[in-house]
């Protein structure tokens, strides 16, 4: 027996149902392409249930959306139809497990939220009474700027009688949180290799028998794509549109300044655990940048044009927020997410690519935990899961 296997059978030595016993006795072996929150989770639950576990990623792990995301954990508005909302709730269900077996710092804070234009105000309260006619939802309350104010005392809510406190809601590092899982793959025997570029699939006798990469040939029984806005042109398939630019600046850590996550007028900010305050922008890039941000750039041109979109976006909070001076930012990027055609998760085989499984998605925070865990069960036993089934590749067929 080799160090792998022998690891493996440690590290799954207490797993009791099927999917994880069928695995370990197989020796199932998958091949995930994308280093991200959606794929690192999926790869995590893969190799924890028995399964030789190969994550790839063509620069590093996070280098994606992840690694610029605002770490958001929500099941509220605008997540809809009622299926979509559902499994954002079961997400956050989902992390709480988790968290039982990584220590992932989550801070289960809750949001506060509110627009200053009265059209968008209206349009979040008609979201709100949308969200509760579901059969079931994630708690909320709306409540007045002074019952906000007791809450959050550094922000101005402008006499807002119509503030959306979520109560559930959680922020994450979310790169942090992928770090913790690739030491765990590791320690169940799975590998991480990076940087390593997909470059297409290999079959014999019409299965799926190895993933070529720029490393060499990875065999493997199934290969799992969690490469957000690279999917598409991968696999050749039409599931997500033009993905939308957002800036996302990131501070060292500093003292306590926020308590929760408050979406207020054109930006969102929490501070996370480790005292580092994220700032995420509400709208994307105007239409004169379209030509400069053609190659989806990570990070911007120049220090100066840096500091440009750092002042602006820093001066759209202390608007609302009066505690920001003295802030030392850490880090501004750009984020590319995926934009699914219709909105909604896509998640499932592909019919006519064997051996291959597809998981793209908007909110891939929010949704990585129950993600990690329904798409391992119907990746090792071959099944379907009714909880996903408005979210299959299929739908854009």
């Amino acid at each position: 027996m080799d160090r792998r296997s022998f690891t493996k059978l440690l590290g799954t030595a207490a797993i009791a149902y099927n999917s994880g016993l069928k695995a370990l006795v197989r020796g199932d072996r998958v091949v995930v392409v994308g280093a991200g929150i959606i794929g690192t989770t999926i790869a995590y639950e893969l190799s924890k249930m028995g399964a030789e576990v190969t994550l790839i990623d063509k620069e590093s792990p996070a280098s994606g959306a992840s690694g610029s995301s605002f770490s958001w954990i929500n099941a509220t508005y605008p997540k809809k139809p009622y299926s979509y909302n559902l499994l954002s709730q079961l997400g956050i269900d989902a992390y709480k497990n988790l968290e039982k077996e990584i220590n992932l710092n989550i801070s289960w804070s809750g949001s506060l939220e509110w627009f200053d234009s009265i059209d968008a105000q209206k349009k979040l309260l008609n979201e709100v009474a949308i969200l509760k006619k579901y059969p079931k939802f994630s708690p909320f309350r709306v409540i007045t700027d002074k019952k906000a104010k007791f809450l959050e005392p550094n922000v101005n809510f402008t006499s807002n009688q119509n503030i959306i406190l979520s109560e559930a809601d959680g922020a994450i590092d979310t790169i942090n949180a992928i770090s913790l899982m690739i030491e765990k793959i590791k320690q169940f025997g799975g590998l991480v290799l990076h940087p390593c570029q997909f470059q297409g699939l290999n079959y014999r006798n019409g299965k799926l028998s190895s993933v070529q990469t720029s490393l060499g040939e990875l065999e493997a029984d199934q290969a799992v794509f969690a490469c957000g806005i690279d999917t598409d042109n991968l696999l050749s398939i039409n599931s997500i549109t033009t993905p939308k630019p957002g800036v996302i600046v990131r501070t060292t850590p500093s003292e306590k300044r926020l308590n929760k996550i408050v979406v207020g007028p054109g930006v969102h900010v929490h501070q996370q655990l480790d005292g580092r305050v994220i700032f995420g922008e509400q709208a994307g890039a105007p239409s004169s940048h379209l030509e400069r941000l053609k190659d989806r750039p990570k990070d911007f041109p120049s220090g100066l044009f840096t500091k440009q979109h750092v002042d602006r976006i820093l001066k759209m909070a202390t608007t609302f927020i009066n505690n920001l001076d003295n802030l030392e930012v850490e880090k501004a990027s750009i984020g590319w997410r995926p934009l699914p055609r219709d909105g909604k998760p896509v998640i499932g085989r592909l019919n006519k690519v064997p051996g291959v499984y597809v998981a793209v998605m908007h909110s891939g925070v929010s949704l990585a935990a129950i993600v990690g865990k329904l798409a391992t069960q119907e990746i090792l036993d071959g099944s379907t899961n009714i909880i996903l089934q408005d979210f299959r590749p299929s739908r854009f067929n």
